[in-house]
């Protein structure tokens, strides 16, 4: 298959062409844009190895597509063990390692201990065959939201304060060393694995206040064709969105993961959102999604959250 010109509006169309959530889940895990650029600073796989990597085996997601065996098979693995989003994730790029005829899966969630105490966990090592060589690979999908109009990764926050862009980045670092400690080198041993290459495999999207979108600062490193998108406080939909006359989804977490042009729920205008909203303030962070019908398909223009009045419990800077 010859690579297409604009990777990006390919992988959009192949989107749009999978019928099936869990496919979409599964192509968007692997395919979309990266949340940062790989330097000598980030070891983050980087845009082009996702984009050879969905771009390899798009004749593949079109048969899992088409395959009510296989579509059964993979809605299997996703619905087992804990229904975090996070490890839905995970299940997404174990499932896509497993199915790879290029690579397998030598350990997963493979935790590390000394006689005392737990030194960590590798979340993905995997053999590639046409190189020989063992990937270890962690992996990650995030929400952060701009506090602060900077490119500092403290100010980037999931809806959970506690945590941030920066602590996950060093998280992750600590993460990829995992193999240079003195317990992981014996076990790894012991295993007969010996560790060639290290990378985070981190997605997600990063959202900027609604009145500095025509105007957005991204954080340091963020890959140029991230996924972006808005957030606003509840007060602040009311009226900054009340009067508008798009058609919104309010999207449950398990729909985080892809696209919202096929999915099946009946939007709602901003005005019906709010006016609801008045009488049941939120207690948790919504995501939603605004919609418009092409070819018979709602397909998604933006996409934010929408927090709680005191959320982050410190005041928007400009």
């Amino acid at each position: 298959m010859s690579k297409p010109q604009n990777p990006r509006a390919e992988f959009d169309r192949l989107m749009q062409q999978c019928n099936h959530a869990s496919v979409r889940e599964l192509a968007w895990a692997v395919g979309s844009s990266p949340l940062l650029s790989h330097t000598s600073e980030n070891a983050m796989l980087n845009a082009n190895f996702f984009n050879a990597a969905w771009q390899e085996r798009v004749d593949w997601l079109h048969e899992l597509d088409a395959s009510s065996e296989q579509i059964a098979g993979l809605c299997a693995h996703l619905e087992s063990g804990s229904k975090r989003l996070g490890k839905r994730f995970e299940r997404l790029i174990w499932y896509w390692f497993e199915q790879h005829p290029a690579w397998s899966i030598q350990k997963s969630n493979w935790v590390i201990s000394d006689s005392e105490r737990t030194i960590g966990e590798f979340d993905l090592i995997a053999l590639n065959h046409e190189t020989g060589e063992n990937w270890h690979i962690e992996l990650a999908c995030k929400f952060y939201l701009s506090t602060r109009k900077t490119r500092q990764w403290s100010d980037w926050k999931g809806t959970n304060v506690q945590d941030d862009l920066q602590h996950k980045m060093d998280k992750l670092k600590q993460q990829l060393n995992l193999s240079h400690h003195p317990a992981s080198i014996e076990q790894l041993k012991a295993n007969d694995i010996h560790i060639h290459r290290r990378a985070g495999w981190l997605k997600g999207w990063f959202f900027h206040h609604f009145r500095d979108i025509s105007s957005p600062i991204q954080p340091r490193l963020a890959e140029r064709h991230c996924n972006v998108g808005w957030w606003c406080t509840q007060s602040e939909w009311h009226a900054w969105m009340s009067q508008s006359s798009g058609e919104w989804l309010e999207l449950s977490s398990l729909e985080w993961l892809q696209p919202v042009h096929a999915i099946e729920h009946a939007p709602q205008s901003a005005a019906h959102i709010a006016q609801r909203w008045m009488s049941t303030p939120l207690d948790k962070a919504q995501m939603l999604a605004q919609v418009i019908e092409i070819d018979q398909k709602r397909v998604e223009v933006s996409r934010g959250f929408v927090v709680q009045d005191d959320w982050p419990g410190l005041p928007h800077q400009q």
